[in-house]
This record gives C-alpha cells, structure tokens and sequence, in this order.
C-alpha cells in the first residue's frame, strides 16, 4: 500500500508516511466509517451460501499464493501471502516494497525493513482477525453488512460489530468449487485497496518460522 494509505484502525498515524500503498497496511486502516444496516435482508438461498462460505472458511487450513494488490493512488504491489488457520498469516511485498506483515499471537506487525522498524496492533483491532479467528461466524459480534451473489460470483462484506473502527472488509468467492479470490477494504477516506490472489495453494506444509517475528517487540514486552 502506500506507505500512507496501507493497511488489513485508529493508530494508523503512527504507520502513514507520504508514498505508495502496499497490501498489508491497508489491513491496518480504519475501514469505510459508514456504518451497516441494522438488518440485512437475507433470503432462504442467502442464508444457506452464508452457511457454505462460513464452512468453507472454517476448513481452510493452510494456503499459499501470489498476491496483486491496486492502490488508491493507481500503482500495484506484488508479493506471496501464507495463510495458516488459526492465526497465523504473513504477507511477504516484493521490492522495491520493504514491507512485511506477520500476524503473531495477538499482534498484528507491520514491518518496513527498510527503516528496521515495527508496528504493533492487536490482531482482533484490525480486518485480518476475519480471516486468521479461529471461528468465524456470521452473524452476531461478526455482523454481515452486504450480501450478493450473481454469475457464481459471492461477495460478502463484513465488520465486528463490537469494533465498528477495526476495519470493513469485502471477500470475493468464485462457487463451483467455492474458493476465496479476492478482498477488498475501504480506507477512512473512502479509498479503494483490492488485493486478488494469484494461483493460491491450499492445504500446503508451511514451514512455521514463516510465521515468527524475532524483531522489536512492543515496549510493554507482551
């Protein structure tokens, strides 16, 4: 993302310089202020594609993929996203982005390697806890606040309703096989990030130290 505009909350600040976006940091910008319908209306067939989306969700296991992500200010990034269900995810930006995010326990770390310094958020704070908690829900605190389907194509927009700033996130399925494709977050500012995945593997062995952070750590030491 930009280094001003990316990322999957309200200490955004302390991340914005003034550049381009890189996938990851958008996951930390607070999400399209609007907020949803109090009551969604949902027919029978929606409520049972919810339910296949939700299972779907809940059996991802591991996934590996290329990534392209078009930024608000008209540039792309690249890189590889790794995804292991429960909470684990990383997303590795290839040059001339220094960019690396990791969710780590319960934080959410930016890293620009360039500066060799790191950003923590609580995971739960941000748009990557829908897709790495480890059960997902919809309905309740994980409010669905559009729902469409058209030409095999699903595409569900979501927020905790308990932390409306965490962020809005969109996730584009393609059906038959159901499979995650695409999402899409929405900045304060109404900017527009889409990231699709390019060639994803599933059910893949990720070695587990692509998930750790040997770095700073936040100064309270958790």
């Amino acid at each position: 993302m930009s280094a001003s505009e990316r990322s999957w909350s309200a200490t955004t600040a302390a991340l914005l310089n003034v550049g381009r976006c890189t996938a990851a940091l958008l996951l930390l910008l607070p999400a399209f202020a609007a907020s949803a319908a109090s009551s969604l209306a949902l027919n029978d067939s929606d409520r049972a594609d919810l339910a296949r989306i939700e299972t779907y969700l809940n059996d991802l296991d591991t996934m590996q993929s290329r990534f392209v992500q078009a930024n608000p200010d008209g540039t792309h990034s690249e890189g590889t996203m790794y995804l292991q269900r429960p909470g684990k995810l990383r997303f590795e930006y290839d040059p001339p982005d220094p960019y690396l995010v990791i969710t780590h326990g319960k934080w959410f770390i930016y890293v620009d390697m360039e500066l060799d310094q790191a950003t923590y958020l609580p995971v739960d704070k941000t748009p990557a806890y829908f897709i790495v908690k480890k059960d997902i829900k919809f309905g309740g605190k994980l409010r669905v606040a559009s729902f469409q389907n058209a030409d095999r194509v699903f595409r569900i927009e979501v927020e905790q309703a308990d932390e409306p700033d965490s962020g809005r996130v969109m996730m584009i399925f393609t059906d038959a096989p159901l499979q995650l494709r695409k999402w899409r977050v929405i900045d304060s500012q109404g900017n527009l990030t889409d990231t699709t995945l390019i060639n994803p593997n599933f059910d893949v062995l990720l070695n587990k130290d692509l998930f750790e952070y040997y770095g700073p750590t936040p100064s309270s030491g958790d």
